[in-house]
């Protein structure tokens, strides 16, 4: 049996009065719903979050969300996004996940350097020209993260700059025991040399001209050094041959390492151009794999910039694509990694909806959203999987 699994990036949302889910036009995902069951998924448990959490959850969600423990593989999200990125990476080596930021008089206004890619391949190439002792790889890796990697073995027992919000100072480096202390000591001289370069280029005073905040920090978080392979593979566990179709970054990673092929969706899509990228990947790709996984990241955008309406015309694009499969010969799931509430503009923490489309359920459900979700059965990734490939 083919098997689609689409997973939009932060779709669900907090079920107040409603949701940009429970507001979208769906008729063709409300078909699904008709014909299978929707569930209520844990992914992670409130014991996993925290303000790290909170800030980085959908790697961790990931790996959950494809049947793996997250204590029996702690991936560290520095090493994701050097395998994401085709960086060869060998095990010792510190990986951290950076982001290209505003920070203005000590405070950092814009932890993403308002999301605007101009000039950043730029500065990266340049950034590859600072001295450091050690050798290294600094690569933009889409949008406006990057990745930085030292080629030595060092402790990955630190907490680095990022303060997770903006209007904050960045925070201090802090070792968390004496090998960390080198660590700490080669990424602060890297920071403290390219801010010299970042201050000065003619790339951020072009931005300034543009309108545009300029790319003049770096935000470090999540350091890694261990490569950890998810096994059993999924293709072993479920005796099928996997895909996944995501951007450069961690859920592409993730499913790498669970034993995945991999295509990449071209960075600077919108979410009409990237949906309509998903589908025609899809069918281009049907015959040779059994189970398709689709990452959807612009609903976790659009709710990151708290744009409620956006968020829903996102979900109302992808449910047009899935007027031709209504008869699909196969199954499909409609999921999500995790909260990111419109409101708040932040992941939070919480069940998510999960939709199974066809299967045989006592307990049928007339849409699909938050609401219809906690009435439905409560699910984990076991029994997520056991519905997926069981054949009723």
């Amino acid at each position: 049996m083919k098997t689609l699994f689409f997973v939009f990036d932060g779709l669900a949302d907090f079920p107040e009065d409603k949701t940009p889910l429970s507001e979208a036009e769906k008729p063709n995902i409300e078909f699904l719903a008709s014909r299978g069951v929707v569930g209520n998924l844990q992914l992670l448990k409130k014991s996993d979050w925290n303000e790290q959490t909170r800030a980085s959850a959908s790697h961790l969600a990931n790996i959950s969300l494809l049947g793996y423990d997250i204590r029996k593989f702690p991936l560290k999200r520095g090493i994701l996004e050097a395998i994401s990125a085709g960086i060869e990476m060998k095990n010792g080596w510190l990986a951290l996940r950076c982001d290209f930021a505003t920070i203005k008089n000590g405070i950092v206004v814009d932890r993403r350097a308002g999301r605007n890619i101009y000039g950043l391949d730029k500065l990266a190439k340049d950034l590859n020209k600072i001295k450091i002792g050690v050798p290294f790889i600094f690569k933009r890796t889409y949008g406006h993260r990057a990745v930085l990697v030292i080629k030595k073995k060092l402790s990955d027992n630190f907490e680095a700059n990022d303060p997770l919000s903006s209007n904050l100072p960045p925070k201090e480096f802090l070792a968390k025991d004496e090998q960390a202390k080198d660590s700490v000591e080669i990424v602060k001289r890297f920071l403290e040399e390219a801010v010299k370069i970042l201050e000065k280029h003619r790339v951020n005073k072009e931005r300034i001209r543009k309108g545009i905040p300029p790319a003049n920090y770096l935000l470090f978080r999540e350091p890694g050094n261990k490569i950890i392979t998810l096994t059993p593979s999924f293709k072993s566990r479920f005796h099928v041959k996997p895909l996944v179709i995501s951007e450069a970054g961690v859920m592409k990673a993730t499913c790498m390492l669970a034993g995945f092929d991999a295509i990449d969706i071209p960075e600077g899509l919108d979410y009409k151009s990237g949906i309509k990228f998903i589908f025609e990947k899809i069918e281009e790709c049907l015959a040779s794999y059994d189970f398709i996984y689709a990452h959807i990241k612009w609903t976790d955008e659009a709710a990151h910039d708290g744009n409620f309406e956006r968020k829903k015309k996102v979900i109302e694009e992808f449910d047009k694509y899935l007027e031709n499969y209504k008869n699909f010969e196969g199954r499909i799931i409609i999921t999500t990694d995790h909260i990111t509430s419109c409101k708040t503009k932040k992941h939070e923490f919480g069940n998510v909806p999960v939709l199974i489309s066809p299967t045989k359920s006592k307990k049928k459900l007339k849409t699909f959203d938050e609401f219809e979700a906690a009435k439905g059965i409560k699910l984990n990734p076991k029994k997520l999987w056991k519905i997926v490939f069981s054949k009723t």
